[in-house]
């Protein structure tokens, strides 16, 4: 399995998403029967919503590739102490300690079955109460969580400063505008008066090109993994992809904070990315990973999308455009429908007149579109025809040194062979 993908997945899994993994993953069985990591994300991904049976299905898939592994003895290892076979378990415990001595997650499983005494029905109870889930392999903070904690932050201080202004208006009769959430998050994220005189790194490394990430850390004997060595992606000791100059880099910040402001998501989500593989300071870099976490509020729809990029404008550097959306037109080819209705096809991008084909491009689409007919049976309700135009609204992933588009809208004419022409609104 590429990278990339694997990466979302892992992504989904931290953010608990685990019933979208799992779609997406099998979508793909066929043809990545071989990864060890591809089966180690779909076993933790059953285990974590309560499929036992399949986890450990996947977990001895992953073992035939590569017997040991923390996730996958942490994994197996809470699966047999649900079946009961305390001594296997204890035993996949004490395997973790001598290849992690100091993983907290299986010292205390042990500590835990030595208390219990190894009565089946104590173990059985945390089963029951959802508790065994500080067992399972650890996913790591819930990025949405860290997000909710941030605006819950500044609710709370946006509170405390309505309950200062409220104070000073009653001490003195004169009208106080309050500051709302948003404007203050935003007044935040202006750069500071050092960050302003020093907006880049002290040490950069510079980079031959836009893709010499990848050789840049053979020369330095850390290679980056297959399917990363892209232009958008920065190397393993954090070499720079863009060295942009003191100039640029506030330039292209202000010009992301202005495009935040105007609501102009897309096209802000392009200079931010500029921003995070550049050498810029890592205090910009943090403001700028924050202002990326506060985009798309609203999901772009067909009709509302402000800022699109062309295929041309894409392909030229897939990683300046990671995570932006993207409305394109074509028609379909090589369809393929899994079993729980989510489908990949290439796009025959500009091909929608039949005239000019601009490029190929992987179209994956992971929702369930299901309906219960009469005689009780699963109809899929995702109907693509590949005799007819396309219109794709997607966001693009960055894939190697290309990319693929993960699916948010289709849309075929009912009638004709053309594509209604929408405007943005």
């Amino acid at each position: 399995m590429t990278s990339s993908v694997l990466q979302f997945a892992r992504k989904l899994m931290r953010r608990r998403k685990f019933s979208q993994v799992i779609n997406l993953l099998e979508a793909n069985r066929g043809r990545y029967s071989g990864s060890y990591e591809y089966y180690l994300a779909l076993g933790t991904s059953c285990l974590y919503v309560g499929d036992y049976g399949n986890a450990w299905n996947y977990y001895e898939e992953a073992r035939k590739i590569r017997v040991q592994g923390t996730e996958l003895y942490l994994g197996q290892a809470v699966i047999l102490l649900g079946q009961g076979k305390t001594e296997r378990a204890v035993q996949y415990y004490l395997d973790i300690q001598s290849l992690n001595p100091n993983n907290t997650v299986a010292a205390e499983a042990l500590e835990f079955i030595r208390k219990s005494n190894n009565n089946y029905d104590t173990i059985r109870a945390y089963f029951d109460s959802g508790k065994i889930e500080r067992f399972y392999p650890p996913l790591g903070m819930n990025p949405d969580l860290i997000r909710n904690c941030i605006l819950g932050g500044l609710a709370l201080g946006l509170c405390i400063s309505l309950g200062f202004v409220i104070g000073y208006f009653r001490a003195h009769p004169r009208p106080v505008k309050p500051v709302d959430a948003k404007t203050q998050f935003l007044q935040d994220m202006q750069l500071t008066e050092n960050e302003k005189l020093s907006p880049s790194q002290g040490f950069y490394r510079p980079l031959s090109g836009a893709g010499s990430g990848a050789a840049a850390g053979k020369e330095s004997g850390t290679a980056a993994p297959a399917g990363t060595e892209s232009a958008g992606m920065p190397d393993r000791e954090g070499a720079a992809v863009y060295e942009l100059s003191d100039q640029d880099i506030r330039s292209s910040y202000d010009k992301a904070l202005d495009l935040v402001i105007k609501e102009r998501d897309n096209a802000a989500h392009v200079e931010l990315n500029r921003i995070l593989r550049s050498n810029a300071a890592a205090s910009i870099k943090a403001k700028a990973s924050d202002l990326l976490s506060s985009l798309y509020k609203v999901q772009p729809a067909f009709g509302n999308l402000k800022d699109n990029f062309s295929y041309a404008q894409v392909v030229q550097d897939p990683g300046l455009y990671d995570g932006c959306y993207v409305e394109w037109k074509g028609r379909i080819a090589n369809p393929v429908q899994a079993e729980d209705g989510s489908i990949s096809f290439d796009l025959l991008e500009g091909y929608d007149t039949k005239i000019v084909l601009e490029g190929i491009v992987k179209v994956y689409i992971a929702e369930e579109r299901t309906r219960q007919s009469i005689d009780g049976t699963m109809v899929y309700m995702m109907k693509l025809d590949t005799e007819k135009p396309v219109r794709i609204l997607g966001c693009i992933s960055q894939v190697g040194e290309s990319f693929i588009l993960y699916g948010v809208s289709v849309n075929q004419p009912a009638k004709g062979d053309s594509l209604e022409e929408l405007s943005v609104h």
